[in-house]
C-alpha cells in the first residue's frame, strides 16, 4: 500500500460490494433477504462515496499505478458510475467549497433568496442535475482510464441484465439510485449552515468516536477540507489548526439534517 496498510480495508469492502451485487443472481433469496441486502448495500454505497472512493481520490491506495487503475475500474462497478467522473466532480467541490455559483454540488446552488436548498430536493434531484456527459469529456481528456471504467461498467450491467432483467431493475438499480440519494444527503449534512466564504469554516465536523470508527474519520470533515491531502488516519491532527467557533454536530452528520440557523 502506498500510504497506510489500513487502506486495504477499503479494497476489501469494495470487493464485498461487488460480491453482494451479484450473489442474488445465483442464490435463491427471499423477499425479506433481498430487502435486507438492499439496505446493507445502500449503506455500503454511501460509505464508498464518503470514505472509499473519496479517500482514493486524494490518496491512491497502491504504489503500483496498474493496481490503482484496476481498483478504479472495480470501484466503478460499486458506484454505478466511473470512478474518474466522481474524481472530477469531487475535486471541483474541493476547489470551490460549496460556493453557490462555482461548486456544482453546492447546497446553495438551487436554493432561493441566497438560502440553502431543501435537503429533500437536494438529495432526490442531485443525480439528475449532474452533467455526466461533461464530466466524461473532461475525464477523457485527462486519462484513457475513464473509457475502461465505463466499458467495464456497461459489460457488468449487461451481464446482470442477461442473467435476470427483473433483478437488475429491482435490485441493482435500486441500490445505485438509493445509494446516490444517501451519499447526497450525507454531503448536504457535511456543509449545512457552514460558511462557504471561509476556508476554516466551510464544512461541518463531528467528533463522535463511534461514528468516526465506523465512518473512517469522515467526521473530521472541516479538517479534510482544510487539509485534503492528509491521510484519513491522521485527520484528527488537523483539528488544532481550526477555530473553535465553527459548525460542529454531535452523534453523526445525519443528526445535522434539519438543524436550523441560530439567531
Amino acid at each position: 500500500m502506498r500510504y497506510n496498510a489500513k487502506d486495504f480495508i477499503f479494497v476489501m469492502i469494495a470487493l464485498i460490494q461487488v460480491f453482494l451485487l451479484v450473489i442474488p443472481f445465483w442464490a435463491d433469496l427471499s423477499f425479506v433477504s433481498l430487502f435486507l441486502l438492499i439496505s446493507l448495500q445502500v449503506y455500503l454505497l454511501g460509505l464508498n462515496y464518503q470514505c472509499i472512493a473519496h479517500n482514493f481520490i486524494h490518496n491512491p491506495f497502491f504504489k503500483s499505478e496498474f493496481l490503482n487503475s484496476s481498483f478504479s475500474i472495480l470501484n466503478s462497478l460499486c458506484l454505478g458510475v466511473p470512478q474518474s467522473l466522481y474524481r472530477i466532480h469531487h475535486l471541483n467541490h474541493h476547489r470551490y467549497n460549496n460556493h453557490p455559483e462555482k461548486d456544482e454540488s453546492s447546497t446553495f446552488r438551487h436554493g432561493k433568496q441566497g438560502k440553502e436548498e431543501n435537503i429533500f430536493r437536494y438529495s432526490l434531484l442531485g443525480l439528475l442535475r449532474t452533467d455526466l456527459v461533461s464530466l466524461y469529456r473532461t475525464a477523457s481528456k485527462k486519462s484513457f482510464l475513464v473509457h475502461l471504467e465505463f466499458a467495464s461498467l456497461v459489460i457488468f450491467i449487461l451481464f446482470l441484465v442477461f442473467k435476470s432483467w427483473v433483478l437488475s431493475l429491482c435490485y441493482v438499480l435500486s441500490i445505485y439510485l438509493l445509494g446516490q440519494i444517501f451519499a447526497l444527503w450525507e454531503n448536504y449534512c457535511e456543509h449545512h449552515l457552514a460558511d462557504f466564504n471561509d476556508r476554516k469554516r466551510d464544512s461541518v465536523s463531528c467528533y463522535n468516536s463511534l461514528y468516526n470508527f465506523l465512518w473512517f474519520n469522515n467526521g473530521f470533515h472541516q479538517e479534510h477540507h482544510f487539509s485534503p491531502q492528509v491521510h484519513w488516519t491522521q485527520m484528527a491532527s488537523v483539528r488544532e489548526k481550526l477555530p473553535s467557533d465553527r459548525v460542529i454536530t454531535k452523534y453523526c452528520h445525519l443528526y445535522h439534517s434539519f438543524k436550523k440557523p441560530s439567531n
